[in-house]
């Protein structure tokens, strides 16, 4: 629910906050005291499209801050994952700016969003009806979504939904591998070709390395074995080799060490060194006898180098890319050696999952038949009480045909499919005895739109998730009975939604949870306020509904018998 409006340099509105409560919040005021500013203000935070001239005289823009309770709304929740906005599990803050230069910035929970995610966002929170856009049941594609609602058609819903959703993989796969067919024919001997070229070398991972590293000790061979040999005789066979030095010098220190105790370690230093002369001199012989110079041998390693350094040329620069290709061309080949049998499976399957899909399509269908008879009898039943009595209302259920591979076969017509079905649903009303039946959404009158909203709203509230409902000029064309009547429908409502509506009507404005007035005042500037009234308030301003600018004890006695009406119905 919206917990707190808060509006700044709006129109009329120099500052307001106000905060709304659960239940059934009504807002009452004078005509041209704002009462349309504020709705201009709830609907520019959810998104509506306005101009700079909404920004208050002098001011350098205007502002509107929304603070929404979200009650683990899981819709929400998920769109705001979607949209990578960081979400809290109890408080959504919905924060909008308009400039001087006409720009507008959004932000959701400090996040800055554009003006179609925050009209996205908006549809989830708030069903607004009246004089503004925000009115989803007028929306044609809606329609079907709350039948299926109101006909809990959910577990028929998700089969659908599977099915088509395998149903159009499949379609995608055959339509990719017909349209790549004629090329992969085409290139299937240049692959074959290359895949031989590849394979007639059968390169190996670093192997290019390993052999350049290979070549070039080969070709230096003569340098390395004059200069081990020549390592070797200064380490230890020449007279003054480094082993007949170490020889002497661990002599004399073992004679020191016969004086001095200190030079054990020192005898032991030079004697680990002599052990390392050793090892190192053996090293080199060992490395020097093994040393070969074979001509035919780097004859083959440049060779060898060649065909890979060929292929890298070819395929990639590297051995890596080399064998990666490789792969690609034995996954192309096997693709070119089996389309045709591929394509066979592909369209055997698309036709047991357009089978599947036609059955599954045809039982929603079905069940949206029935549910659409029982809505239409109720929300005719709805009207009556509402001041329509001679309304007619129907659901309008029918198939679109395509030609489109995306479609089952109903009578020898392909009929469009999607993952809601296969139904174009649209709901029609007649208001008045004698009239043709027309679609809802091109009801005009105010008060009518108004109540058939409010009839649907009742009936599909268990359905609808959108938490919070505002009804604007509701109360147009209506009175006496009929406005109790909305009055009782608008609270039942609210024990489901929180509900915000704008009444003139006092037999509806006694019935709300919380009243709040709303008043154009004079000073220096004449601005916009709104306040919530106390038991006392409340009387007068009912009160004052009833009278127009006097009011009489008469007028508060009514006024207290509406609120005594309004308490019983709520016990």
């Amino acid at each position: 629910m919206i917990k707190e409006l808060y509006a700044k340099n709006f129109a009329l509105i120099d500052e307001i906050r106000v905060s709304f409560q659960s239940g059934l919040n009504i807002i009452t005021g004078e005509t041209g005291a704002g009462k349309s500013i504020l709705m201009g203000a709830l609907n520019a935070l959810l998104g509506d499209r306005i101009g700079k001239d909404i920004i208050r005289h002098d001011a350098d823009k205007a502002i509107v801050e929304g603070i929404f309770e979200l009650a683990q709304n899981q819709q929400v929740n998920t769109f705001l994952h979607e949209n990578d906005i960081e979400a809290d599990d109890s408080l959504l803050i919905i924060r909008r700016e308009v400039l001087e230069n006409g720009r507008t910035r959004c932000f959701v929970n400090d996040s800055p969003v554009t003006l179609t995610v925050l009209a996205s966002l908006g549809d989830l929170l708030v069903d607004l009806h009246g004089q503004h856009e925000h009115q989803l049941l007028l929306k044609v594609d809606k329609h079907i979504e709350y039948l299926d609602a109101f006909g809990h058609n959910d577990s028929l819903l998700s089969q659908q939904d599977e099915i088509f959703t395998n149903f159009v993989s499949a379609i995608n796969k055959l339509h990719n591998l017909l349209q790549h067919r004629h090329e992969i024919v085409q290139t299937k001997d240049i692959h074959k070709f290359q895949l031989k070229e590849i394979k007639a070398v059968s390169p190996l991972p670093n192997e290019d390395q390993e052999l350049e590293d290979r070549e070039h000790v080969l070709r230096n061979a003569e340098v390395l074995y004059e200069t081990c040999n020549s390592l070797f005789q200064k380490l230890y066979e020449n007279d003054g080799s480094v082993i007949e030095i170490l020889d002497s010098s661990l002599h004399s220190l073992k004679n020191m060490e016969t004086i001095d105790k200190n030079f054990n370690s020192l005898v032991t230093e030079c004697e680990n060194a002599k052990i390392l002369i050793d090892d190192l001199s053996n090293a080199l012989q060992e490395y020097s006898s093994n040393l070969t110079f074979d001509p035919q041998e780097i004859e083959e390693l440049r060779n060898r180098l060649a065909a890979l350094n060929g292929l890298k040329k070819k395929y990639g620069g590297t051995i890596d890319a080399v064998i990666e290709h490789q792969h690609k061309l034995e996954e192309l080949l096997s693709v070119s050696e089996n389309v045709d049998a591929s394509i066979d499976k592909l369209s055997g399957e698309i036709d047991l999952l357009r089978n599947k899909l036609k059955n599954i399509s045809l039982r929603l269908s079905e069940k949206r038949q029935e549910t659409g008879l029982f809505l239409s009898e109720k929300v005719a039943d709805e009207l009556k009480n509402l001041g329509m009595p001679n309304v007619k209302y129907t659901v309008s259920q029918r198939y679109k045909e395509t030609d489109s591979d995306r479609h089952i076969d109903i009578d020898g017509k392909k009929i469009k499919v999607t993952f809601k079905g296969i139904d174009q649903v649209e709901f029609f009303i007649s208001t008045n005895s004698g009239e043709k039946l027309k679609p809802l959404a091109q009801v005009v009158s105010g008060g009518e739109v108004s109540r058939i909203m409010l009839a649907l709203k009742t009936l599909l509230a268990e359905a609808d998730q959108v938490p919070v409902l505002v009804f604007d000029e509701i109360d147009n064309g209506i009175s006496g009975r009929i406005a109790q009547s909305v009055g009782y429908s608008l609270k039942k409502l609210a024990h489901s939604h929180q509900v915000i509506c704008i009444t003139h009507l006092p037999q509806i404005a006694s019935m709300a949870d919380h009243h709040y007035l709303v008043e154009k005042l004079e000073g220096e500037r004449v601005h916009t306020s709104i306040r919530k009234l106390d038991d006392e308030q409340r009387i007068n301003q009912i009160a004052s509904l009833l009278s127009g600018h006097t009011i009489t004890d008469s007028h508060l006695n009514s006024a207290k018998d509406l609120l005594q009406a309004a308490n019983e119905f709520n016990n």
